[in-house]
């Protein structure tokens, strides 16, 4: 229960930190920046614009024609009248399916064509921003702008704009033809109009904002249902099911409560429309009852007229009640909109310089320099202190010490995932704030303690960082590395699809593909973070072996708690709360009796307890 409580808060936290965070846009802002990905298929949508107001026309000219049909045909028993009638009708229903078509295509593939672009211009966004944003960011959250917000703006397209565009031509029409047919009739028809808009203007306020409550619920239930489906083994080992189905249920709960006010402040708005649609009729057929006594309108020659006016008012009211929900769809398409936009604009923290300032990083073959760095990622709480060393070309350099040291943070700003708040980081003298981050990346290699591989076959992991691999390069890899023969093992060998969150593989496996990943990428500069504590000392003994072939010829920075791994690297850099307190060879660090050899020895002994007795060994 507590579990489930403690999530429900989070997921209250979760929308109440986004109430605080969200925007308050223009909405000629964001129209004048969608245009922007409108724009290449302007002539598209010149086609549309102009087969919707035919289209439009046409509908609107069909109740005239059913006056024609009554006063001059039907009323005066002219026949021979419909042998010019009917084709002239059912070349305007032709007409009308024909545009509507027409229409519909154009505008849904815009729309999937825009949308595409928003998707990718997202994604391409995330690739550039920092760790930091991933890092304080939900994940579910940015899933939601990708696919939720973004399907909304794509049913806006295929439903929303051409009804407006429609709307409007048809509401502008049957006006012209009521004022034609009838003026007294229109001015009593028409006053209902102001109050109609007023209305929509009112509601529409409140609507941006509950349909901007429902982008934020929905985010959250996606957040939650990631969340549940990554932490799936934890949740089934600590048997907390029913605490992450309360959190989920109070989620979608939220999430159905916005959505039903959502639709309370839409659907408002029809009964204020449909009654003023009735009081305009009755005040109608009353005015036309009021002519028809003065002798103005008679049955003889303008039934049809009567008729049309009353079907051209069913029209006019018709659009006004879809505009009312197109708007509503409007808004919320704004309110996902925004959100999407919001993305675009988060800011990047790590930037390359402009032409011609920034360089391309020469083949590493000098020293890299940490120069009196210190950096926090929260810049009021610095968590390395003006640290300074050098890792010479071809060494093997340990970053050592207890748990929030700041070893992984140094190698974050090595790789360029943040950029120190002082002092700097050389590579053969190279700021890396000066050079690209292609040519810096291109010469680093990571293998980290739990090793991400994509959704893909074996062969394909292994040559990531190097699609142009042939497969005998790829086979020699992991050849080298010890992973050939278990490959081989699996069901399609090197053509194997290693399933999502490799869960189709053991940790050891997963590791000998990452290290097979990094040696076909060769990379200059190689940075093992704890990339053999998870595994059993069989594997470890396995990956040790690999390590050396990987290793050879090469810089290498590794990170390691257990302390046994790194005796043989040239040289130790022991940290502590983001200082260098000792610098040294593992023999020198340990006759100094400082924290290195105060760790070591305590993981020694710690090592020696959890062996078993020999004589137990023996009985056993």
């Amino acid at each position: 229960m507590a579990f489930g409580g403690g999530m429900m808060a989070r997921a209250r936290t979760l929308n109440m930190e986004y109430n605080r965070k969200e925007r308050r846009v223009s909405d000629v802002a964001i129209l004048k920046r969608l245009w922007r990905y409108i724009r290449p298929y302007r002539r598209r949508l010149s086609l549309i614009v102009g087969a919707v107001v035919i289209s439009s026309l046409c509908s609107t000219l069909t109740p005239y024609l059913h006056g024609i049909a009554i006063d001059q045909i039907i009323g005066t028993g002219d026949v021979a009248g419909f042998l010019w009638w009917t084709p002239l009708f059912l070349g305007v229903a032709a007409v009308i399916l024909v545009t509507q078509y027409l229409q519909q295509y154009l505008m849904a593939y815009i729309g999937e064509h825009v949308v595409w672009r928003l998707r990718c211009d997202m994604v391409e966004r995330l690739q550039v921003l920092s760790l930091r944003y991933f890092a304080e960011g939900e994940t579910g959250q940015v899933m939601s702008r990708v696919t939720n917000d973004a399907e909304v703006v794509r049913m806006f397209f295929r439903m929303g704009i051409t009804t407006i565009i429609a709307d409007i031509v048809s509401i502008a029409g049957a006006v012209v033809l009521m004022i034609y047919l009838s003026p007294q009739l229109s001015l009593v028809s028409l006053a209902t109009i102001p109050v109609i808009l007023v209305i929509t203007f009112v509601l529409g306020a409140y609507s941006r904002k509950a349909y901007r409550r429902t982008r934020r619920t929905i985010a959250t239930v996606t957040s939650l249902t990631q969340e549940g489906v990554a932490g799936m083994r934890v949740i089934q080992s600590f048997a907390k099911e029913e605490g992450a189905l309360q959190a989920f249920e109070a989620a979608q709960e939220e999430n159905v409560q916005a959505n039903l006010h959502a639709t309370k402040v839409s659907l408002s708005y029809r009964p204020f429309v449909g009654s003023a649609r009735i009081v305009g009729t009755i005040i109608i057929l009353w005015v036309a009852a009021l002519l028809y006594e003065s002798g103005t309108l008679t049955v003889a020659t303008q039934l049809g007229v009567l008729v049309a006016f009353l079907e051209y008012q069913m029209q006019l009211f018709r659009p006004l009640m879809t505009l009312s929900e197109v708007y509503v769809q409007y808004q919320s398409a704004m309110a996902a909109l925004e959100r999407l936009f919001d993305l675009m604009d988060t800011r990047v923290e790590v930037t390359e310089r402009p032409p011609p300032d920034i360089v391309e990083l020469p083949p590493f073959h000098h020293a890299i320099h940490f120069d009196h760095v210190t950096f926090g990622y929260d810049p009021a709480v610095p968590v390395i202190h003006d640290v300074s060393f050098t890792i010479p070309h071809n060494q093997r350099v340990a970053l050592v010490g207890p748990t929030g040291a700041g070893k992984s943070t140094l190698i974050n700003l090595l790789c360029r995932f943040y950029d120190p708040l002082r002092g700097r980081i050389t590579i053969d003298g190279h700021d890396l704030r000066d050079v690209s981050l292609a040519s810096l990346r291109s010469q680093i290699g990571i293998v980290l303690q739990d090793s991400f591989l994509f959704n893909t076959t074996v062969r394909e992991n292994i040559r990531y960082g190097r699609p142009t691999a042939t497969d005998a390069e790829v086979i020699a890899a992991a050849t080298a590395v010890g992973a050939h023969e278990f490959i081989l093992r699996l069901p399609q060998g090197y053509d194997s699809l290693i399933s999502e969150g490799a869960a189709n593989i053991s940790l050891g496996q997963r590791q000998l593909i990452s290290f097979a990943r990094a040696l076909l990428m060769n990379p200059r500069i190689l940075i093992l973070d704890e990339a053999t504590s998870s595994v059993d000392p069989y594997t470890e003994l396995i990956i040790q072996t690999a390590l050396q072939k990987l290793l050879q010829d090469r810089t290498a920075i590794i990170i390691a708690h257990r302390l046994s791994t790194v005796r043989s690297a040239d040289k130790i850099v022991v940290l502590d709360k983001g200082q260098i307190v000792e610098e040294g060879p593992h023999r020198q660090l340990l006759a100094a009796n400082g924290l290195y050899s105060l760790l070591y020895r305590s993981q020694l002994r710690d090592d020696l307890t959890l062996e078993p007795p020999v004589a137990s060994l023996h009985q056993s």
